[in-house]
């Protein structure tokens, strides 16, 4: 009786919560650290936006903490992951020191973020200028992972946006969830390699604009009607909780990743202003409508499919999770067959942290190397030779940058996989930006790093092989998946004979 009450309790909806008013980002205010800095280079580039690239973690997580010690008026974030680690525990620090200062936190956490934080997450609510809320929350009052079964297409389906907004004036959006694998900080586990982008100008605006479309949904529940709160004025256990993290902090000041961090703390003009591409920029997004419907087209998707059916001379695809389906084969060839080179670099099974996933995309290499498409999967040991890796032990690489340049002029780096699961069912964000130095450095960058960094896929009497260049120039062929244990090609075998590949 109890198991089918849990099952019944599964299938009905969400309670009503009561919504707040709806609300919109403010202007940026006309003094603060991050305006004067921002306004002077824009008046310098009227009508442009500015970029700057983050593909070091601890870059990503030094500007982010740049951002929340400089803002003035206004902080909203939005976030998938948000890890109590390292990096979590000193982020939430840094958002609790701008609040303390007088700073709105705006935080917006997909519920997949928060298990296991709910008491924090309570506390951290009770702060007058912080607001918490949580997009499309679980139920509290039975296990979370029976509801992925119980409420299979609404709990399976989640917010994967990423982005920070500082004073409506700087944005920084990309891949990157919160915790130590997306900042280089982690130890004996695998680091992902990633990319974000650094924003200034009216994309920012764009931003906010996209952030309060999230904020003010239905779906985007503020955490004091998810979580029961019993004393939501009694500020000493927020008291406690931010004295817990100074402590914890001072007691860390030996932690080699604290120390890297603060070696490289500059200000705003000398760490970034050298760093700026100008030219034009745009978000594109999806709606939060989106994991409602199974119908929904999304503009994210269609603005780069458009441009990918105009690109005239090269493609260079950059996807963790990669499962193009027949369809996008297709539509990849077709791109060759008219004279362009597509270049595709993804997770190996030896490198991917979600061998599901992989065991879907394997089966459309040999029709992507028929059509001409360049295959790559990142090496496990790519990142073994960086000087930012020094503090993370013998962690392996993963890639997790999603990343598109098209004809040297179009870039763009976001949330989106190109894989079902960000096609259909997750709400997705990201940056493009048209200029012509950026997207020829990236793909000079990316070209010259992917024979040392990947294995090079071809076709040999019709079946997969896989090279790997070396420093000295010598190549190594292998004829199944390179330095994969036998536990994950097992893996691999048994997830790929199953249905999955809708839900990847």
């Amino acid at each position: 009786m109890y198991l089918l009450a849990v099952l019944f309790a599964g299938c009905a909806r969400l309670p009503d919560y009561p919504h707040p008013t709806s609300e919109v980002h403010t202007q940026a205010p006309p003094h603060s650290p991050l305006t004067d800095w921002a306004e002077p280079l824009l008046q310098q580039h009227p009508g442009q936006a500015g970029l700057v690239l983050l593909a070091s973690g601890t870059d990503a997580f030094l500007a982010r903490l740049l951002l929340a010690a400089n803002a003035h008026d206004r902080l909203d974030l939005q976030y998938y992951l948000y890890h109590q680690d390292l990096t979590g525990k000193v982020f939430t620090w840094a958002l609790l020191q701008a609040a303390e200062r007088g700073v709105r936190v705006r935080l917006l956490l997909d519920d997949m973020a928060t298990r296991g934080a709910d008491n924090e997450l309570r506390l951290l609510n009770r702060h007058p200028n912080i607001d918490i809320r949580l997009f499309n929350p679980f139920l509290r009052d039975y296990p979370r992972d029976m509801q992925f079964l119980t409420r299979y297409g609404v709990s399976t389906r989640r917010m994967h946006n990423k982005t920070m907004i500082a004073d409506n004036t700087l944005a920084i959006s990309g891949g990157r969830n919160i915790g130590d694998e997306y900042f280089d900080a982690a130890r004996n586990a695998v680091v992902f390699g990633d990319l974000d982008v650094l924003t200034l100008g009216a994309v920012v605006d764009d931003a906010s604009t996209e952030f309060d479309r999230y904020w003010n949904s239905e779906l985007a529940v503020p955490v004091e009607h998810v979580l029961q709160d019993a004393d939501p004025h009694d500020q000493q256990p927020l008291n406690g909780l931010s004295q817990k993290l100074q402590n914890w902090l001072q007691s860390n000041q030996q932690h080699p990743y604290v120390q890297a961090l603060q070696a490289r703390v500059q200000n705003l003009a000398a760490h970034y202003e050298p760093r700026l591409f100008w030219g034009k920029a745009y978000v594109v997004a999806d709606a939060p409508d989106k994991i409602r419907s199974r119908r929904y087209q999304s503009p994210l998707l269609g603005n780069l499919l458009t441009l990918l059916e105009n690109a005239q001379q090269e493609v260079l695809l950059v996807s963790p999770y990669f499962v193009p389906g027949d369809e996008g084969v297709a539509f990849l060839a077709a791109l060759v067959a008219r004279g362009v080179k597509v270049r595709v670099l993804t997770n190996s099974l030896a490198s991917t942290d979600v061998p599901a996933v992989h065991s879907a995309y394997k089966h459309y290499r040999a029709a992507l190397l028929r059509a001409g498409v360049e295959l790559y999967e990142l090496r496990p040991d790519a990142s073994s030779g960086r000087e930012n890796r020094r503090w993370t032990g013998s962690s392996s690489a993963s890639l997790h940058a999603k990343m598109l340049v098209i004809d040297q002029r179009y870039f763009y780096v976001g949330s989106m996989n190109l894989d079902p699961r960000s096609i259909r069912e997750n709400t997705e964000m990201g940056v493009l930006f048209e200029q012509a130095q950026l997207g020829q450095e990236a793909s000079r960058d990316l070209q010259q790093n992917l024979p040392f960094e990947s294995y090079h896929l071809q076709l040999h009497q019709g079946e997969v092989r896989w090279q790997e260049l070396y420093g000295d120039g010598s190549v190594q062929s292998y004829d199944s998946e390179p330095r994969a244990s036998l536990w994950r090609r097992l893996q691999s075998w048994l997830l790929g004979v199953l249905p999955l590949e809708a839900e990847l």
